[in-house]
C-alpha cells in the first residue's frame, strides 16, 4: 500500500475519532443547551416574531380554498411566470397568500391590484418554515376552521405556458380522500415531492396536522427542510392512514421509459436520431435503483410529454446532476416555456470575467 493511500487511511481514523468523542463527551454536555435554544426557536415561531406584515388585500377571509405560494428572489421581484401561475390560480377560483422573504414595490402593488394577500417574513426555514408561517398565522387569524382546500407551492418549479393542457387543472381538483402531489420519491423515504402539494378538509380539521407545524424545527436550512418537512411530512400522512396519491409517480414513470408511447412522442418532437439518443440515455436511469432517482431531474422530459406542469428551477440553473436538459425539446413544443419569461425567472450565479 502506497504512503498516500496510508495517509488518508491514517486521517480518515483519526477524523473518524474525533467525530466519536464528540459525540460521547461534547454531544451531552451540549444537549441542554441545544434544548433551550430550540425551544427559544420555537417560541419565537409560534408567537410569529417571524412575520413582518401581513396584507390582505382584500382577500376572501375566510378562505375556502387557498394557495399558499413560498417565494424568494434576492431583489424581491416577483416573476412574470409567478404572476401568471397566480393569475390562474384566481381565474380558477382559488384565493392566494404569497409568502415571502420580501417583494419590491412593484410586486406588491401588483398583488393588491389583484387582491392577492401577502405575508412578509424573515427569511429562514426554506419553504417549509414559510409554510409554518403562513399556517400559524392563518391560526392566529381563526381562518382554519372550515378551510376546504389548502395547495402548498413554492418557486422553485417553472410553470409551463400552456397550464390547461398539462395535469394542473386535475391537480386543482384534488381528492377529499388523499393529499395529491405531482411527483413522488423514495430517496431516504418514500414522500411527495413538496413542491407543490394539494391538503384535502379531511387533513385540515385534523388536530394533528396543527401539532405539526407548531412543532415543526422551522429554522433549519435544506436537510431540516427535506427530512423533517417533505418526508417527515409525508410519513406522518401515512401514519395517520392518509393516503399519498402522486398524479406522475415514479414507479409508473420509469415503466413509461419502455413503452412505444414514449419513443412516438419523442418522434414527435425531433428527428429520428435524436429521438433514439434521448431514449437511450433515459432508459440508463433504469440502471439506478428506485431510492436513488429524483423524478422530477432524472426525468423531466418524459414527465413533461406526460402532461407535467413544471420545470425545476435548478435543473435549468446548475443541473449538478447532469440530467437531461428539458430546453433539448421545448423549442419543438412552444406551449412549455416562454425565452422571455425563463430570463427573468432564472437566477444565474454573477462570476468575474478575465479583462
Amino acid at each position: 500500500m502506497g504512503a498516500r493511500s496510508l495517509m488518508w487511511r491514517e486521517l480518515r481514523r483519526r477524523y473518524q475519532d474525533w467525530n466519536r468523542w464528540q459525540q460521547q463527551t461534547v454531544a451531552p454536555l451540549a444537549a441542554p443547551l441545544q434544548r433551550c435554544w430550540q425551544q427559544r426557536q420555537l417560541t419565537q415561531i409560534r408567537t410569529l416574531a417571524r412575520v413582518k406584515q401581513l396584507y390582505w388585500h382584500g382577500c376572501p377571509r375566510p378562505p375556502q380554498r387557498l394557495a399558499l405560494l413560498c417565494h424568494y428572489a434576492p431583489q424581491g421581484r416577483l416573476q412574470r411566470c409567478m404572476r401568471r401561475l397566480l393569475d390562474d390560480l384566481q381565474q380558477r377560483g382559488w384565493s392566494v397568500l404569497v409568502l415571502s422573504s420580501g417583494l419590491d414595490t412593484d410586486g406588491l402593488s401588483w398583488c393588491r391590484q389583484r387582491q392577492i394577500a401577502v405575508l412578509l417574513r424573515r427569511n429562514q426555514g426554506r419553504d417549509f418554515g414559510a409554510f409554518q408561517d403562513g399556517w400559524l398565522a392563518l391560526a392566529h387569524e381563526g381562518l382554519v376552521n372550515g378551510m376546504e382546500q389548502l395547495l402548498l407551492l413554492n418557486d422553485s418549479v417553472y410553470p409551463v405556458v400552456d397550464l390547461e393542457a398539462s395535469s394542473w387543472p386535475r391537480f386543482l381538483v384534488g381528492d377529499p380522500a388523499a393529499v395529491v402531489g405531482f411527483s413522488d420519491s423514495f430517496q431516504n423515504g418514500y414522500h411527495l415531492q413538496s413542491y407543490a402539494l394539494h391538503i384535502p378538509a379531511r387533513v385540515l380539521q385534523q388536530p394533528w396536522w396543527h401539532q405539526f407545524w407548531w412543532c415543526y424545527p422551522g429554522w433549519g436550512g435544506t436537510a431540516v427542510a427535506i427530512r423533517d418537512g417533505e418526508i417527515g411530512l409525508s410519513q406522518l400522512l401515512l401514519h395517520q392512514g392518509v393516503p399519498l396519491m402522486a398524479l406522475h409517480g415514479v414507479v409508473a414513470l420509469r415503466a413509461w421509459l419502455t413503452s412505444a408511447a414514449l419513443h412516438e412522442c419523442l418522434l414527435a418532437l425531433c428527428s429520428a436520431p435524436a429521438a433514439e439518443l434521448l431514449l437511450r440515455q433515459l432508459l440508463e436511469s433504469r440502471d439506478q435503483s428506485i431510492i436513488h432517482l429524483s423524478p422530477s431531474h432524472q426525468l423531466a422530459i418524459p414527465l413533461l410529454l406526460q402532461g407535467f406542469p413544471f420545470i425545476k428551477r435548478d435543473l435549468l440553473e446548475s443541473n449538478e446532476s447532469r440530467c437531461l436538459d428539458p430546453l433539448l425539446l421545448t423549442g419543438g413544443a412552444p406551449q412549455w416555456l416562454d425565452p422571455v419569461e425563463l430570463v427573468d425567472f432564472l437566477r444565474p450565479p454573477i462570476i468575474g470575467y478575465k479583462l
